[in-house]
């Protein structure tokens, strides 16, 4: 609901006390740091300090090592005392000990595939009833045992029957491939190779040549991968032990690598005299006391905390106090920006006028409760911060649906405001709903406006700027003169007041609009520039005249933007209406196919309806509203807080 107050601490102390100082006051405390050199560039002497990380490595390579150990990073109590060199000789044991693991198993799954791949190919052989032994001994002829696609068998068997030198024993038939055997003499395998090679014969080599019958090889091989598969499980379990023997060694050293790595990075902001180091940086006001509490262990510093008023060359972070609604719908002020130090935290409002929007769009009590309880889920199960944001919204449009006394379309149930009917007014007859629906929107449309206005000027008196405090569209000017022009149109339509005459229109509506037109001229001269004569006069009235013009127009469309908020809510009451319609015509709402169709219709409505409702109300609030007093441009508070579960970039 608000940017919380910041300060900005300079604290200097001798130079060795650096890293001891960085430990005990800013590393886990409300402290973002920021660039002294840049800060404090109007005093001589200073220079950046040794940039030097000797963490670094290491502390990559114990991410390295826990990821290969599938060890989730974390934090975990460690001694901050402890060497680098002892940090590195326990990677390089433990990295010793994997590494002689993994090729031990990577050795025996190659074992294991190379025996599983063997097993298959001896399938092939299953029509030899013959030793194999006796295959692979021939002394006078050759064996090659390989496979030949399907339609080359069929089309060249007679071939290979006829061929002398060649005998060709089909072991495995199948609809692509025929495997089998061939045996030439040792004087011919040259010729008959290079005939069987025409005929795309492709030979399968088995590295180690198996011993008995197919079928005793098979069994051989069989038990071999059984023994294997138990060996690549005994080093599997091996490994399994060592990780969770390790794990909170391995996690105990990242989180000290993490930490003193966190604090060599702080001296990229600091900077040195001969003797002196200076470190600046952003504390909320409520903890400043706090911080100075902690750098009274060192007598030898001193510490200058300066109002953020009261710094130039440094832009102070934003962090926001929000309350609950504001912290729901904060993700969505994140997507236009958030606000900078010396503006309004839109959060709340934003919260608010969604909701009201979303719910006079959406006025459904049986449909916001279904969607509230769906966001509900979301947010509570899924922790998705959308989902706050729909239960929100759903309660919004349960309620104006007992405005609109609809509840799943049917608007006999309860009593509200029927958007399908007229009222009856004393004096004015009867009237459309619709059409008052959309009146009320503009006029709302109007409200919102004026009121974004009013936080506009706000928002300049917190900055001291005069153009958004008086001479802006959105400032004193704009409010008089859109306010002025509604309300003379008002008068006359609606009471036969004329009040564009002179006496009117000249302070009203010219005044500001001369104003507007001088605007940067203007507000240099009341915020002391003395450069605010030298401007060009055609420049000024040249653009001028552009985004005066660009102004008007944006009164006009802006405004009858609002007219959405009534059309959609009307559009809502017209698809309920062919929904019970298609219901009436499949029987009646009490027939089963009736109730489908009621189901299913409801369904489709709350969900395509509150997809485009939910659209255009975020873009009513980002260029309607948020357009006219909202600069975003803030810098996020980032103290230097270390998250030992989060990845390291680069």
């Amino acid at each position: 609901m608000s940017v919380v107050p910041m300060k900005l601490l300079t604290i200097a102390g001798p130079l060795d006390r650096f890293d001891d100082v960085v430990r005990t006051c800013v590393i886990d405390q409300e402290f973002h740091p920021e660039n002294a050199l840049q800060l404090m560039r109007g005093v001589g002497g200073l220079r950046p300090l040794e940039l030097e990380n000797p963490y670094a490595a290491l502390l990559r390579r114990s991410i390295e090592v826990a990821d290969e150990a599938g060890i989730p990073l974390d934090y975990a109590p460690f001694d901050p005392t402890a060497s680098l060199e002892e940090m590195a000789g326990y990677f390089d044991s433990l990295a010793d000990q994997a590494s002689a693991l993994h090729k031990k198993q990577e050795e025996l799954e190659h074992q294991l595939d190379e025996a599983r791949s063997m097993v298959d190919q001896l399938q092939n052989l299953r029509g030899l009833d013959v030793k194999l032994d006796e295959l692979w001994g021939l002394d006078h002829a050759r064996f090659r045992y390989g496979y030949l696609p399907r339609e080359t068998y069929d089309g060249f068997r007679d071939a290979l029957d006829a061929e002398e030198d060649l005998f060709f024993v089909p072991t495995t038939v199948g609809r692509r491939r025929v495997y089998g055997v061939y045996f030439t003499t040792k004087e011919s395998h040259h010729k008959v190779d290079s005939l069987m090679n025409s005929l795309h014969f492709t030979r399968i080599h088995l590295e180690e040549p198996p011993h008995g019958t197919v079928d005793a090889a098979t069994a051989e091989l069989n038990a071999r991968t059984a023994d294997i598969r138990k060996a690549v499980e005994a080093v599997g379990t091996e490994l399994q032990e060592l990780r969770d023997q390790e794990k909170e060694h391995i996690l105990s050293s990242y989180s000290c690598l993490r930490y003193h790595s966190t604090c060599c990075e702080l001296r990229q902001y600091a900077c040195r005299s001969r003797n002196t180091f200076y470190l600046t940086g952003w504390v909320p006001a409520a903890a400043v006391r706090e911080v100075e509490g902690k750098l009274a262990q060192f007598p030898e510093l001193s510490c200058v905390a300066d109002a953020a008023d009261d710094v130039e060359h440094a832009k102070p972070p934003t962090k926001l106090k929000n309350s609950f609604l504001g912290r729901v719908f904060q993700p969505f002020l994140e997507m236009y920006g958030l606000p900078a130090y010396n503006e309004k935290d839109p959060s709340l409002f934003m919260a608010l006028t969604y909701c009201l929007f979303f719910g006079i769009m959406f006025g459904d009590l049986g449909q916001g409760l279904c969607l509230a309880l769906i966001g509900f889920v979301l947010a509570k199960w899924k922790h998705m911060w959308l989902g706050g944001i729909i239960t929100c919204c759903g309660l919004s449009g349960a309620l104006f649906g007992c405005v609109y006394g609809s509840v799943f379309g049917f608007e006999e149930l309860i009593p509200g405001f029927k958007i399908m009917e007229e009222t009856t007014f004393a004096g004015m007859g009867t009237v459309s709903n619709v059409l008052l629906l959309l009146v009320m929107s503009i006029c709302l449309g109007v409200f919102m406006l004026l009121l974004v206005m009013v936080v506009n000027i706000l928002n300049g008196v917190r900055q001291r700027n005069f153009e958004k405090i008086l001479f802006g569209p959105n400032g004193a000017a704009g409010i008089l003169f859109y306010g002025g022009l509604i309300f003379a149109a008002v008068a006359t339509a609606a009471f036969g007041v004329n009040l564009f005459v002179p006496a009117y229109v000249l302070p009203v509506l010219i005044l500001p609009l001369v104003l507007m037109l001088l605007r940067e001229p203007l507000s240099r001269l009341l915020s002391g520039d003395p450069d605010w004569r030298h401007f060009s006069v055609g420049e000024v009235l040249g653009t001028g005249f552009f985004e005066l013009f660009e102004t008007l127009l944006s009164y006009l469309t802006n405004t009858l933007s609002f007219m959405r908020v009534g059309a959609y809510a009307i559009t809502h009451v017209g698809l309920m209406l062919v929904v019970h319609m298609l219901a009436d015509l499949a029987g009646g709402v009490g027939g089963p196919v009736g109730i489908l169709i009621l189901v299913l219709g409801n369904i489709f409505v709350m969900g395509f309806e509150g997809l485009l409702v939910g659209i255009q109300v975020l873009r009513l609030e980002f260029y309607e509203l948020f357009g006219r007093f909202y600069d975003d441009g803030g810098v996020p508070f980032v103290p230097k807080k270390i998250d030992y579960a989060a990845r390291i970039n680069g």
